[in-house]
């Protein structure tokens, strides 16, 4: 929910690095009045979120950068001929409703059913721009990832996308493995999977956000570094195209000083 808003102020950022009308039609009344004040002073808004962002080096745009970059692979992927779009914990995302490259494109929403209901009850009746949208509800304590898409359709002798985003810091190292062995199963050959993770560099212990988590019962578990994540996808049959951090974000779509983040985003294709 945190995420969905950040995204749905992002909407007002000059510059706007990512587009997400719906976060506030997502979002349970709380988040969603945050939303709702900063789009009816829109001018406020947008000298708040440039303020922020001079006075943190972008960190503040942290999240609407990522949501960008994930976003780019998503759209190459199907113009390239991907079929297939596997959100995992897809939480308030909206991709399938604000990406009109996904015209052609079934996109996957896998997640816990609460979640998912919330999602639905305030998605309404808006058509999303995907070719059709698949609601999976799973587990992810008690159920396997490979049998649950296999139950919503999932073809796995298609191309697909799977987009593992903000999940794998909060996992334990055998959740990790036995994820990725899933999507293995799942995998046609020149399948992408776009994955967020903590480079090992950073010590994030300390830091506020991660006091945050903890204190919400979701403790930051595992940082990797590009090695380590680049062999646990190769065992599985993924080889990286690309790993790139925060500060090549910024550079990339603000043309600005980068600056450091522990987060990264791996992007990976099947053999």
């Amino acid at each position: 929910m945190w995420v969905a808003a950040l995204r749905g102020l992002a909407d007002l950022d000059d510059p706007a690095i990512v587009r997400d009308p719906f976060a506030a039609e997502l979002l349970p009344a709380g988040y969603a009045s945050i939303v709702r004040a900063a789009e009816r002073a829109p001018r406020v808004t947008r000298a708040v979120l440039r303020g922020a962002a001079r006075a943190t080096g972008n960190l503040s745009r942290h999240m609407a950068l990522r949501t960008r970059a994930i976003d780019d692979v998503v759209v190459a992927e199907a113009l390239a001929g991907t079929k297939q779009l596997v959100l995992l914990g897809a939480g308030f995302d909206a991709r399938a409703w604000r990406l009109d490259a996904l015209s052609d494109v079934t996109v996957f929403e896998v997640d816990h059913p609460a979640t998912q209901a919330k999602k639905r009850e305030g998605i309404g009746a808006e058509r999303p721009l995907a070719r059709d949208v698949k609601w999976a509800a799973i587990d992810f304590a008690s159920e396997k990832i490979a049998d649950v898409l296999a139950a919503a359709g999932h073809d796995a002798s298609a191309r697909t996308t799977f987009v593992w985003e903000g999940v794998t810091m909060y996992l334990a190292r055998e959740a990790i493995e036995a994820t990725l062995a899933d999507l293995s199963v799942r995998s046609a050959p020149a399948s992408c999977i776009v994955a967020t993770y903590h480079d090992a560099a950073f010590r994030l212990e300390t830091l506020p956000l991660a006091v945050i988590v903890r204190a919400a019962g979701e403790p930051f578990k595992t940082r990797m570094t590009p090695e380590e994540i680049r062999g646990r996808l190769g065992a599985h049959g993924f080889i990286v195209e690309r790993d790139e951090g925060s500060d090549d974000w910024s550079r990339r779509y603000l043309r600005q000083r980068a600056y450091r983040n522990a987060e990264r985003i791996v992007t990976a294709r099947r053999r």
